[in-house]
């Protein structure tokens, strides 16, 4: 050890680098700045509008790292499969960014004599490199980058306070319970705030308009409503799917002073979190960045982007959209007490199919989940109960209505959804065909049930539904849903558990 700490004296004090390939460059990061290197994840989130060099995101132990392709940064050419690179994440500020590379090389100590660094600012926006390491005499050259350089030119100091806030919110007790709608795009996957969504629908007949911008595909009739129907994926510029018309949905929001559907591809589950679990995403300049608000828990849906629904459309968009035709998009004025009045009498249904078009108060549905196939089957349950399933520590047990209700057993799956609700002793998953849309219901317009209309279901259904609501689609054709009281059902199954 005095031999070691002598020499080193001699030769001055060192600092460690690590050094990484990539291309036929050798590159280094100061040890200090770098916290570990890992693997290109399996699974990455591409994040609309973003630069090229931005190739996704993902988690990683709750922190949401972007990843940066140094090579299309610096203007290099890497020809390696991205499955084989290696990610670098380093952290300056508390911000984490995951540099990626060709391959890690070795750990180099390196004395300060050996280290030059560069005068004056950086000579363009790709300039991260900011001083180099003299080895060998000289014969190797390696270029150091400069993580807070990196952070300060790609203009992401936005995520430094969201960090700090992050940091501050874990440690206080979870207060604000949030609900979304997750639906899919293209590729991606969004998640919206329950609250911000007026009704979800089937494609009607979209009338086309020469008045609109190249994302505003048409627009629709809805109630006496004219609605501009936007195109998410074209808006958002998403790499398309390859999704039927009628499997589509259209997501209805106010915006200012107008409503606006939103189509998309599917829309697949309701998520239930807390506010604090967001997490935040770094995000590089670019366009529509104050629309991205964070990703949802990776636990609860992972790879959802979470948008802020105040945010969608800029004053600009709105104004493209409608052209100075705001009037043909506005609501028709009515008397400030009788809209007081139709606003507390419409209340959000969801609709969903077994046998019948079913309905109930959205309000009483905690989330909406996709079957897996990891439901435990322990012995001795009624048959209509298809299994136990862990939804994050809390076991649901899953009621088949179907079987519950004595019709007909199910094909399969695929388009199955659990709806979870609770009720006293627990949460209960009631397991549907599938879910078809979110509508808004005039609780002054609900009728108790025909029997006439009950004549062909079971005689312990009547029991559950004692309510039809008529609804008029976009086509004009009507439609009767009954109206299934959720917590009737709840209260039967637990008496007879």
């Amino acid at each position: 050890m005095d031999l070691v700490s002598k020499a080193q004296k001699r030769s001055g004090h060192t600092q460690m680098y690590a050094s990484f390939d990539l291309a036929d460059t050798e590159l280094a990061l100061s040890v200090a700045s770098l916290q570990e290197v890992v693997n290109y994840p399996e699974k990455t989130t591409n994040i609309p509008l973003a630069p090229p060099y931005l190739t996704g995101l993902f988690n990683l132990r709750g922190v949401v790292i972007p990843i940066v392709d140094v090579a299309m940064l610096l203007g290099l050419q890497s020809t390696r499969d991205s499955s084989l690179k290696k990610v670098a994440i380093v952290s300056s500020e508390k911000v984490r960014v995951g540099l990626l590379f060709d391959g890690t090389s070795e750990i180099l100590n390196v004395r300060d004599e050996d280290v030059s660094h560069f005068d004056g600012e950086p000579d363009d926006k790709g300039s991260v490199i900011r001083s180099v390491l003299k080895l060998n005499g000289g014969d190797r050259i390696v270029e150091v980058i400069d993580p807070a350089l990196l952070i300060k030119v790609q203009n992401i100091p936005e995520i430094l306070s969201q960090s700090r806030n992050q940091v501050a919110e874990v440690n206080q007790k979870k207060s604000k319970r949030c609900q979304c709608i997750t639906f899919r795009s293209g590729v991606m996957e969004f998640g919206l705030d329950i609250s911000a969504i007026r009704e979800i629908i089937r494609v009607p007949e979209i009338k086309r308009s020469v008045l609109a911008v190249d994302y505003c595909i048409g627009m629709v009739n809805l109630r006496g409503m004219i609605i501009p129907i936007l195109d998410f994926q074209m808006f958002l510029k998403l790499e398309a799917g390859n999704v039927e018309l009628e499997a589509k949905r259209i997501i209805i929001m106010k915006v200012q002073n107008i409503q606006v559907g939103f189509l998309v591809d599917s829309v697949d589950s309701i998520v239930t979190f807390y506010e604090e679990e967001v997490l935040p995403i770094p995000l590089f300049q670019q366009e529509k960045m104050d629309m991205m608000r964070g990703m949802l828990p990776h636990d609860k849906a992972p790879n959802v982007i979470f948008l802020n629904e105040m945010q969608m459309l800029s004053d600009k968009e709105i104004l493209a959209i409608t052209k100075g035709h705001a009037t043909l998009y506005g609501k028709p004025e009515v008397d400030h007490k009788e809209s007081q009045k139709r606003a507390s009498e419409r209340k959000p249904y969801i609709s969903f199919k077994l046998d019948y078009m079913l309905s109930t108060r959205l309000s009483g549905i905690d989330e909406i989940a996709k079957v897996t196939e990891e439901l435990i089957h322990p012995p001795g349950y009624p048959e209509y109960v298809v299994g136990m399933t862990n939804m994050r520590g809390e076991m649901v047990m899953v009621i088949d209505l179907r079987s519950y209700y004595g019709m007909k057993a199910g094909q399969d799956y695929m388009n199955s959804r659990i709806l979870v609700v609770t009720g006293e002793k627990g949460k209960y998953g009631l397991l549907v065909d599938s879910v078809e849309s979110i509508v808004t219901v005039d609780e002054a317009q609900k009728i108790k049930i025909p029997m006439f209309l009950a004549k062909d279901v079971a005689k312990s259904l009547q029991g559950d539904m004692t309510e039809v609501v008529e609804m008029t689609e976009l086509n004009g054709n009507k439609k009767t849903f009954m109206i299934l009281e959720v917590p009737a059902l709840v209260r039967k199954l637990e008496a007879a558990a």
